[in-house]
């Protein structure tokens, strides 16, 4: 499974989800971009790959940050802070039930960390930091040449 096709499982899942209006991918520091708009916002960063050939495992590691906008006065931030954390462990569990493919496997132990930004809009939510394993196969065939 290539990181586009993971990247699509985990998109399908996000926008399935009634609250969520916005799915994007890219680096943490395009969060600046003006185009954002819609909210609650769910942000996948993909963040490297660990390869084992003993283990004959493909293990990408990813950054899911789930946002929302502030108020300015900040009185809606534990509104905003229970909103994106049932959403991020809503789209962990939608992955977990709904992606069936045997390639694909979602390992999450980690803390969610809140944070808060106001680059563009004023935002917080939650990022979790999580894996998605995928079998090594090891295919001369498939080499491109």
């Amino acid at each position: 499974m290539t990181l586009n096709q993971i990247i699509q499982q985990i998109k399908t899942q996000a926008e399935s989800h009634r609250m969520v209006q916005k799915f994007a991918v890219g680096a943490e520091f395009d969060f600046a971009v003006d185009e954002v708009k819609y909210y609650p916002l769910v942000w996948l960063v993909p963040t490297g790959f660990n390869f084992s050939t003993e283990q004959r495992l493909v293990t990408y590691n990813f950054t899911m940050l789930v946002m929302d906008r502030a108020f300015e006065s900040s009185s809606n931030t534990i509104e905003v802070l229970s909103d994106t954390a049932g959403i991020i462990i809503d789209i962990v569990t939608l992955i977990k039930r709904n992606v069936t493919d045997s390639d694909f496997e979602i390992q999450v132990n980690g803390q969610a960390e809140p944070f808060f930004d106001n680059r563009t809009d004023i935002v917080s939510g939650y990022g979790l930091d999580f894996s998605i394993n995928t079998p090594y196969l090891e295919s001369y065939c498939d080499i491109p040449t």
